[in-house]
């Protein structure tokens, strides 16, 4: 029975394949005919011309609006092409400077909220960018960026959600957002934290407030936010001490979190705008000890697509702006500045390093380390982010302990590339990189960035006096012989 089945599947088959060799050369002329004699709006050639000039996410956003017409919400950040980091290049030691050996150790380093009384010292220039528990990901998902940070060493970032006592111990480094929600304010949690963060605006949703529905969060979490069962999580549009109806100034806040924690590093993070430099001056005359500057490019999960496409400026263009105003102000050399916002891969790390930031944030591809374990369990029915996203109601339970050892092990595949990476450039610690250390690829980046174009000779000369004669700081001096 069975082969006589199969025999006449297969007989069926071939004669379907006979029909289509028959049919198809007719059917291809004809339609050929059509596309070529008739109106445009009447054949597949609108439809290309369509996809042309309407891409297919646009598409897919006007289909969702039209669906609902509710805002459209994006988890990622902003997919427009914008001026960035592939537009440099870090320069090798070959001939004029010599590599380091591959044997000489390469310290990575850095402290951050130098000015504090408790800075904090940190294996390598890298943080975990704040990716909120019960507003983002899941308590799993905020487990294990903890641990993996703690293994590594790294600062880790609470996000918006409320405070997790399990994360707190698994992170050696812990910076708690304080922000625009009335959440994780109680004075015995703001001194569990390494440093103080003061979210004013982050990359994909700059000043602008997030209402979330009653029924989009858990009882669970709502009482760890001390709302009840009806009640909404708000993350109001202003900076508030006491009431969300009057706001406060930075240098308030600044001034209540100094008097209520033990010396801990107090840093203000906004998205960035066209107006950095009014922005920057608010933060220094308040006192902040870090600025933290997320580019368009960074990523939320609650972010509508106007906010996300069409607001902020790039991370490379507010880096560069930001290290040219702390340097016009004088505050450079007492004020860390930290970056995020699209940023990927080691050689990202390395040039924004040398353009001047302190550390740089992940957010987006620490969470995709995160599911890197489990991703053939997700796809291709569910995304990746399904497993980490707390929205989705993951369908597949994240495994914690091997969620942490993917985000551990890319820490680490990162540290050594970055290592390997100065040696190559003749350095043996991270302080020693510089915007000698990069060119631009394009005239319109070099003149953003004041890095040298690589079109023309570099004058050999000219930096090495530049070099002897400027001293390095204990974070990192050789970027700002550029200014000089």
């Amino acid at each position: 029975m069975f082969w006589t089945v199969l025999a006449a599947v297969v007989i069926a088959l071939l004669a379907e394949a006979f029909l289509l060799m028959l049919l198809l050369p007719t059917a291809t002329r004809k339609m050929i005919r059509q596309i070529l004699t008739r109106p445009m709006s009447d054949t597949l050639a609108e439809l290309y011309v369509s996809m042309r000039s309407t891409p297919p996410m646009d598409f897919l956003y006007s289909s969702l609006r039209a669906n609902s017409g509710n805002v459209v919400i994006r988890p990622m950040g902003s997919t427009r092409p914008v001026h960035g980091f592939d537009d440099l290049a870090l320069i090798p030691a070959q001939v004029a400077r010599r590599p380091a050996l591959e044997t000489e150790p390469v310290d990575l380093s850095v402290t951050l909220g130098r000015r504090s009384h408790k800075p904090l010292t940190c294996s390598m220039p890298l943080y975990i960018s704040g990716m909120a528990y019960g507003l983002a990901i899941t308590k799993t998902a905020r487990l294990a960026l903890a641990q993996a940070s703690g293994q590594s060493h790294i600062p880790l970032n609470s996000g918006q959600g409320p405070f997790l006592r399990e994360e707190r111990q698994r992170a050696s480094h812990y910076v708690l957002q304080f922000g625009r929600w009335t959440w994780n304010r109680e004075v015995e949690i703001l001194r569990q934290a390494d440093m103080i963060e003061i979210q004013v605006g982050q990359g994909a949703q700059p000043g602008s407030a997030v209402i979330a529905t009653p029924d989009e969060v858990s009882a669970d979490i709502k009482a760890m936010m001390h709302l009840g069962r009806g009640e909404a999580p708000i993350i109001h549009a202003d900076l508030f001490l006491h009431d969300p109806q009057h706001p406060s100034t930075v240098a308030e806040v600044v001034d209540y979190l100094r008097s209520v924690t033990d010396g801990v590093p107090i840093a203000l993070k906004m998205g960035a705008s066209d107006t950095l430099e009014e922005d920057l001056d608010i933060a220094l005359d308040a006192g902040v000890d870090t600025i933290v500057i997320d580019g368009t490019e960074g990523a939320t999960g609650n972010a509508p697509i106007t906010l996300s496409d069409h607001f902020g400026i790039p991370s490379l263009m507010a880096l560069s702006r930001a290290v040219h105003h702390l340097h016009k102000t004088h505050t450079r050399d007492t004020v860390d500045l930290l970056i995020s916002g699209g940023f990927r891969e080691p050689g990202d790390f390395l040039k924004a390093y040398a353009l001047g930031a302190d550390a740089v944030g992940l957010g987006t591809i620490a969470m995709f380390a995160l599911a890197h374990y489990q991703i053939t369990q997700a796809v291709p029915f569910f995304p990746p982010t399904d497993l980490v996203f707390y929205r989705s109601q993951p369908k597949i339970p994240l495994d914690l302990e091997r969620a942490a050892l993917g985000v551990y092990h890319f820490l680490e595949s990162c540290r050594k590339e970055m290592e390997i990476s100065l040696r190559a450039m003749g350095h043996t610690a991270i302080s020693q990189l510089g915007p000698d250390d990069l060119c631009a690829l394009d005239p319109e980046i070099a003149k953003i960035t004041d890095c040298h174009y690589a079109g023309t000779p570099r004058h050999v000369d000219r930096q090495r006096e530049r070099l002897a004669k400027t001293p390095l700081d204990a974070n990192k001096r050789g970027r700002d012989l550029i200014l000089q």
